[in-house]
């Protein structure tokens, strides 16, 4: 019988337990409130939960906005952005069987940590949604230094071996002459 493509019940658990921690870490890297849904408007779905345009097979995650509008009065609309983390179990569970079932737990801090610094930085200044090519190399890279910053504290010997693995993306604009192993076909975590 073949390896499930979604999280199972205590990799969910995980996927919680990762949020959690890197809403912590961001919050006191940022000084921000991530319970501002008004500033900080994001939730995270895993592939179970995801619409067709969510999923994606060059990424461990992407995140994905979303534009409505609010009716303020009977003439007057108010603009509104949502964020939303779309993690890929499947690509996720197929990089950490290829390399350690072991690093899921980090992976999954690792890449969630990153996708919210996404967040944060789209809701602080929400051009950076819509940037160019070379302006998007540039924004990866400084997100992957940033999620560097986040995590170098922690003492987790496999976080730190994930931080290592994702050096070449936080130097030479995001694009290192390769990538970590564990991410060698995808541009994003």
């Amino acid at each position: 019988m073949g390896e499930s493509i979604f999280f199972n019940k205590k990799q969910y658990f995980w996927v919680r337990e990762a949020l959690e921690t890197a809403e912590t870490l961001a919050e006191d890297y940022f000084r921000v409130d991530l319970e501002d849904y008004e500033r900080f408007p994001y939730d995270l779905q895993t592939l179970a939960n995801l619409r067709v345009l969510e999923k994606t097979q060059r990424a461990l995650a992407q995140v994905c906005k979303y534009e409505y509008y609010k009716r303020e009065s009977f003439s007057k609309l108010k603009g509104r952005e949502f964020y939303r983390i779309c993690l890929q179990d499947d690509r996720i569970l197929d990089m950490v069987q290829t390399e350690s079932p072991s690093l899921l737990r980090p992976l999954l801090l690792y890449v969630i940590a990153h996708e919210l610094i996404h967040v944060i930085r789209f809701s602080l200044d929400p051009k950076k949604f819509h940037l160019q090519l070379q302006e998007k190399r540039m924004e990866e890279s400084d997100v992957h230094q940033t999620t560097y910053e986040l995590l170098k504290y922690l003492k987790d010997p496999q976080v730190g071996f994930l931080l290592e693995l994702y050096r070449p993306w936080r130097e030479e604009g995001g694009l290192g002459s390769k990538g970590p192993a564990l991410d060698n076909i995808c541009r994003r975590a």
